[in-house]
């Protein structure tokens, strides 16, 4: 029998750390993932984070659980999470059904991220 796999890639743009997701992200990976997740935190240098899942192909409970964890990990450093879907829409879903819209803030794309930050960092300034 085959073990699901995940592959994670970090990268670093000018505002975002962008975090990869491609595979599985279920109960048999979700430890692996968290690792790798919390060494990327570790070495991050901006405040926001956009997880791409567009190439997540599953998630369950305990996959989900792995991004809760994360937050309450990053509350007191005021990071942000976004997370875009692209045409994933089962992903969106179950994100959306776990209410997990109330914590972070979801995309489309990554355009569409970029726009939301613009738009964040022009309130913050007129304060």
């Amino acid at each position: 029998m085959k073990m699901p796999m995940i592959r994670i890639e970090a990268t670093s743009t000018a505002r975002y750390e962008k975090i990869s997701l491609k595979g599985k992200l279920v109960y048999s990976t979700q430890q692996t993932a968290k690792q790798a997740l919390m060494e990327i935190f570790k070495h991050a240098t901006k405040d926001v984070y956009l997880f791409d899942v567009s190439e997540l192909t599953f998630i369950d409970s305990t996959g989900l659980s792995v991004f809760i964890h994360l937050l309450k990990q990053e509350t007191d450093k005021q990071k942000t999470f976004l997370f875009v879907f692209l045409e994933n829409e089962a992903i969106r879903r179950l994100f959306t059904i776990a209410k997990l819209d109330r914590l972070f803030v979801f995309s489309q794309t990554e355009r569409d991220a970029i726009h939301w930050l613009t738009n964040q960092s022009m309130q913050a300034v007129n304060r």
